[in-house]
C-alpha cells in the first residue's frame, strides 16, 4: 500500500529538522570562515531555512516518485545515505571554493559526480530487482 501524500509531507517536514541542523552547521561554518558572504541575519537564518525547505521538497518529490520510505534499514536507505552524503559533501566543496579559493568549476564537477552516483545507484538497483 502506497503511503498517503499527506503522510509523506508530514514525515518529511519532521525530517527537515535534521536538514535545518545540517544547514545551520554548514552555513555557519562557511559564514564565519569567509568574507565572500556577509554574516547577516538574512544569511545566517535564511540560508539554512532555504536549504532545509529545498531538501524537504526534494525528499517529498523523491518519495512520491519512487514510493520509497527513505528510512534506515529499508529498501530506500541507500538512496537516503547518498542524499545525506551529497549534501554534506556539497558544504565541503562550497567551503573549499569560498575559503581556499579553488576553481568554482569544482562545484560543477561535484554536481556531475553526484549525478553519476545516482545513476550508478539506479543501475545497481535495477540489476538487483531483475536478478
Amino acid at each position: 500500500m502506497k503511503p498517503d501524500t499527506r503522510e509523506i509531507i508530514n514525515e518529511e517536514l519532521w525530517r527537515s529538522v535534521v536538514w535545518l541542523a545540517i544547514g545551520l552547521f554548514g552555513w555557519s561554518l562557511i559564514l564565519t570562515s569567509t568574507d565572500v558572504l556577509a554574516a547577516t541575519a538574512l544569511t545566517a537564518l535564511g540560508l539554512p531555512l532555504l536549504t532545509a525547505a529545498v531538501l524537504a521538497a526534494v525528499m517529498v518529490g523523491i518519495r512520491l516518485a519512487t514510493g520509497f520510505e527513505l528510512k534506515a534499514k529499508t529498501e530506500g536507505s541507500q538512496l537516503l545515505w547518498l542524499i545525506v552524503g551529497s549534501v554534506l559533501g556539497g558544504f565541503v566543496v562550497l567551503y573549499d571554493v569560498l575559503l581556499n579559493g579553488r576553481d568554482p568549476l569544482i562545484v560543477l564537477g561535484y554536481a556531475v559526480a553526484v549525478g553519476l552516483g545516482v545513476l550508478i545507484w539506479r543501475v545497481a538497483r535495477r540489476q538487483q530487482s531483475t536478478a
